[in-house]
């Protein structure tokens, strides 16, 4: 085998080293659609899931897809999570959904922008079993038009 190729094989063996070596894996991924695309506040998004590993380490990110009709350049978020029964935390957060000259920020999907913002970077659940996300629109307005979907996603880190 030529020097040339021995530099191709490794070459590909290194990158494909460092692109298996960042991967993450959704353990959970659930999006709502929101009606007629409008959230309301009194309206929360809510996601169910199960933890089976205490000694897991994860990234929550949670994703806000809006269209042009969204007036508002950030999003402010109140997030409870609760297990069995019982409140664990609660946070407030700010999602930045467009830059200071108003160009949303984003991947484009259709006519709107998909955005991700990891919430938690780095965790372990404390216990095994039910888990609950509820994340609620903090803003003024009592329906905030233009929000079309909101997920939420577990990563597995490894």
């Amino acid at each position: 085998m030529s020097n040339k190729y021995i530099s191709y094989f490794i070459f590909a063996v290194v990158v494909l080293s460092g692109l298996f070596a960042c991967k993450q894996n959704n353990y959970f991924e659930s999006v709502l659609e929101l009606p007629e695309n409008k959230w309301e506040s009194d309206k929360a998004a809510v996601f169910d899931f199960t933890i089976d590993d205490t000694l897991q380490v994860y990234d929550l990110v949670i994703t806000i897809t809006n269209s042009n009709n969204y007036r508002n350049s950030n999003l402010w978020l109140f997030i409870h999570t609760h297990s069995l029964n019982s409140k664990i935390a609660s946070d407030t957060l700010e999602f930045i959904l467009s830059d200071e000259k108003g160009k949303w920020l984003g991947e484009k999907v259709g006519k709107g922008w998909k955005n991700n913002l990891i919430y938690k970077s780095q965790i372990r659940f404390p216990k095994t079993g039910k888990y609950s996300i509820e994340i609620i629109q903090g803003m003024r307005d009592l329906k905030l038009d233009g929000i079309e979907q909101v997920g939420f996603i577990i990563k597995e880190t490894l």
